[in-house]
């Protein structure tokens, strides 16, 4: 049992400072940008542009690739999604962008070696694929991660949730929760 833990640790730690170094150098060659795209809080300009491409496989079904403007609502949604987590997910999701972005590690982790904004329906499947299927466990994290908050940006637009019949997320309470008194012992509830 220590040594499974043991090898994880260092599979973390290892896929950890990859994604580091990756995004460090993706950074520094200018690949990324630091700032957030214009109407955004977090997404940058190659974020949006990856997601743009990546969406239709993901919301297969849902979205075809030409309706570009359930597209941007699904990808203003991610970036408001990205809002109510907390900064280290924030952080992540980011390093894993900017390693899906850079061009030589794109290239290697999903075989798409052009921009985004090259790739069709068919490139987009394929890329996800490899993340998906890969024997890193890293790349396995950044597919989850990422097909999950597209899929939930999704059902959180308000009309894409009455096509599904989902209610929408719970609404939270304002002002002052209303008392329940307890059952007398013995009493049965009903």
């Amino acid at each position: 049992m220590k040594t499974n833990r043991r090898n994880f640790i260092k599979v973390s730690a290892g896929g950890a400072a990859a994604l580091s170094v990756t995004s460090t150098g993706a950074w520094l060659s200018g690949c990324t940008s630091s700032q957030a795209a214009a109407g955004m809080r977090f997404l940058r300009p190659e974020d949006i542009e990856m997601l743009q491409a990546l969406t239709p496989a993901i919301l297969a079904g849902q979205i075809d690739a030409s309706e570009t403007d359930k597209i941007r609502g699904v990808v203003e949604s991610f970036d408001s999604l990205l809002g109510t987590t907390s900064q280290i997910v924030v952080d992540l999701m980011l390093q894993a962008f900017d390693a899906l972005n850079f061009m030589p590690s794109r290239g290697l982790m999903t075989g798409q070696w052009s921009a985004w904004s090259n790739a069709n329906l068919d490139d987009a499947n394929s890329a996800l694929a490899r993340l998906r299927d890969s024997r890193i466990s890293l790349l396995n994290a950044i597919y989850a991660a990422t097909t999950r908050l597209v899929i939930s940006s999704y059902y959180l637009r308000s009309d894409n949730q009455r096509s599904t019949g989902y209610p929408g997320p719970p609404k939270k309470l304002s002002g002052p929760i209303p008392e329940v008194e307890a059952p007398e012992p013995g009493e049965e509830t009903p």
